[in-house]
């Protein structure tokens, strides 16, 4: 069987079927993978079509499922990926307090057909044990899919007589004696196989590198244009001589996570290739523009455009936080546009900093922009997609005003303004803006990120709901002033705020020792 190149570090898309219930029981060599004491027994059943029965959903013939078997327990890229999102799928059964990033160790312990996976030793009593069989894998439309039958075993003892999770069956007939309870369902995993970065084609043989748009500290945007189609791009260059060791894996996890995201308003990751000396991350070419680069070109702002603006950052929040995704670097610069004549397609862009947060408040990375960073992330504690919401609040009360919420003549003075979480709505900035509005910001700008709206929770707020044609007549018009100059005036004010600010962070302690006073 043919093997599939799949870029390092990628853990794609995971699809959860509903539990199984009576519709799709186990019959004799229907997913093999319960446990009997330390071993599984496989029995097959043969049909008259030569394929044996898996479940009333899948089925695959044998011997390519062995054949399967057989790459995947020489491809350790595959397997972790399973591994990861076995991980997910279990990570939405097991109480709140035995969740953790990894319920599973690698250790998988080959039997016929499937693997038995070591539950890590802190999940708790009783002992729980994973199986996992892969039904079938299919490669097609750029992608390769693994369906995976995926059980979950409490090991029974005399001392236990109940199981402490919650949505398990007693297991009964052979594995009464074995097992105190068992949760099954179907993981389906879906990751992409770039088209051109992984067939052994140079970069520089497809692509052509054309005018810089930006630079960062170890990455630069260009335009681009694939050589075959014609077709414009965005490609961010990543020189490997300038990068740290560490980060290597960084651009592992943000190709992982762009290639996992597919929204309107989330800027796509097209191709990405690794070379010996530079990485190359393939993107959708946004020409519009930012966010406040649009608004400077509108003769008439009002508050509906402004909320127009707040829900299109907002579904694009929503998804990502969905999929268990923190940007944490959510800012005006990375909301872009793709075109100078169509205001509608705002994306966000700028995955760099971006963290997957498998159970709440497991991120503790000190990243993000000062005017926007979060005051959890400044006091060092752990944090999670919440993070995002302050930021978002931020961005809103910036639409609206034309002014940040939290300013300071120097980075000190910056955070210790953050922290406190004191902020004004200035009478002449806020005078056109509507209550709704302002109550959002203030429901947004909450220091305890639990007390903060959640992004789904901020789409469903009253200003949402608010009449378009009342909001069209609230004309922003100084806001819209304010907004043009915004940013010759925070180029100016970030030469005094350190740009590399979490490295000054990190040599500071005044901001636990104000907090604690």
């Amino acid at each position: 069987m043919a093997k599939t190149s799949v870029a390092p570090g990628i853990s794609g898309k995971v699809y959860l079927t509903p539990q199984i219930e009576k519709q799709a029981k186990r019959r004799e060599g229907l997913c093999p993978s319960l446990l009997m004491d330390n071993h599984v027994q496989l029995s097959h059943s043969k049909h008259g079509n030569g394929h044996t029965a898996l479940t009333k959903s899948y089925q695959t013939n044998s011997t390519l499922l062995t054949s399967t078997v057989r790459d995947l327990d020489n491809d350790a890229e595959e397997l972790k990926f399973i591994v990861d999102s076995v991980n997910k799928y279990l990570s939405e059964i097991v109480d709140e307090k035995k969740k953790k990033t990894d319920l599973i160790s690698m250790k998988f312990i080959p039997k016929g057909c499937c693997w038995i996976l070591e539950m890590n030793s802190d999940v708790g009593a009783p002992d729980y044990l994973v199986t996992v069989n892969v039904l079938a894998k299919g490669e097609g439309n750029g992608t390769t899919t693994f369906v995976v039958d995926t059980n979950l075993v409490g090991r029974s003892s005399k001392s236990v007589t109940s199981t402490s999770l919650p949505g398990f069956r007693e297991a009964k007939g052979v594995m009464e004696h074995t097992a105190l309870a068992v949760r099954k369902g179907v993981v389906r995993c879906e990751f992409p196989v770039f088209p051109e970065g992984l067939k052994g084609k140079t970069f520089r043989e497809i692509y052509q590198l054309n005018a810089r748009l930006k630079s960062g500290s170890f990455a630069t945007v260009c335009r681009g244009t694939h050589r075959a189609s014609g077709k414009k791009v965005a490609i961010k260059c990543v020189l490997r001589k300038d990068l740290p060791p560490t980060d290597d894996a960084a651009i592992y996890d943000e190709v992982a996570i762009m290639s996992s995201l597919s929204h309107p308003h989330i800027v796509p990751l097209i191709d990405f290739f690794e070379e010996k000396d530079c990485y190359f991350l393939v993107m959708e070419l946004m020409s519009g523009g930012d966010l406040f680069d649009r608004i400077g070109k509108k003769k008439f702002y009002s508050e509906a455009d402004a909320r127009d603006l707040a829900v299109k950052m907002l579904k694009a929040m929503a998804y990502c936080h969905s999929h268990q995704i923190a940007h944490c670097d959510m800012k005006p610069k990375n909301l872009l546009l793709m075109s100078e004549d169509n205001d509608s397609y705002i994306k966000l862009a700028d995955f760099g900093f971006a963290a997957r947060c498998h159970t709440p408040k497991s991120l503790t990375k000190q990243c993000g922009t000062p005017f926007f960073v979060s005051p959890e992330i400044l006091m060092r504690q752990p944090y999670d997609q919440q993070s995002d919401m302050w930021s978002v609040g931020c961005i809103i009360f910036l639409l609206l005003s034309g002014n940040l919420p939290f300013m300071g003549r120097s980075q000190k003075e910056l955070f210790r303004k953050i922290v406190s979480g004191k902020f004004e709505f200035d009478e002449e900035d806020w005078c056109d803006v509507s209550s709704d509005a302002k109550d959002l910001v203030q429901k947004l700008l909450v220091l305890d990120p639990d007390e903060r709206l959640t992004s789904s929770q901020a789409l469903k707020h009253q200003w949402m709901k608010a009449s378009a044609e009342r909001l069209s007549r609230m004309g922003l018009q100084g806001t819209s002033q304010r907004l043009k100059t915004f940013n010759a005036r925070m180029k100016l004010r970030s030469a005094l705020i350190a740009v590399d600010w979490v490295n000054q962070l990190k040599r500071t302690s005044w901001i636990s020792n104000n907090r604690k006073r």
